[in-house]
Formats: structure tokens, C-alpha cells, sequence
């Protein structure tokens, strides 16, 4: 029955949104553990700046977190 195809799908749809959406708050609440905390440099280095940087940049977008399949 097309009608019982479509309610799977949209619950396999939801379970992967419910799935990114506790990602997301995973990563919402390191980020804000991160931010929390002072960032203090003895000596400020150009190239500890752009470590620091690409770290962040490594960790993903946002956006990947809660893409939804189609």
C-alpha cells in the first residue's frame, strides 16, 4: 500500500532528524563548554592561531549535522 510505504518513510525520516538533532545538541553543548573557558596565549604565534583554526574547521559545519536524507 503506497499509504503504509509513505509512513515509513516519513518515520525513517524522522528517526535520522531525531538522530542529527541529538548530534546537534552534542556538539552545541561542547561548543559551548569551549566558550566558556578563557583563551589565554602566552606568546600569540601566527601559526598557533591558524592550528587553532583549521581545528575548529575540521570539526564540520553545522550543516552537515542535520542534513535530512531525501
Amino acid at each position: 500500500c503506497v499509504m503504509v510505504k509513505k509512513l515509513k518513510e516519513t518515520l525513517v525520516t524522522v528517526q535520522q532528524l531525531d538522530k542529527n538533532m541529538s548530534n546537534l545538541r552534542s556538539w552545541l553543548s561542547r561548543i559551548e563548554a569551549e566558550l566558556s573557558r578563557p583563551i589565554t596565549y602566552s606568546v600569540c604565534h601566527h601559526q598557533e592561531i591558524q592550528r587553532r583554526l583549521a581545528e575548529q574547521q575540521d570539526r564540520g559545519d553545522v550543516e552537515t549535522l542535520v542534513q535530512v536524507p531525501r
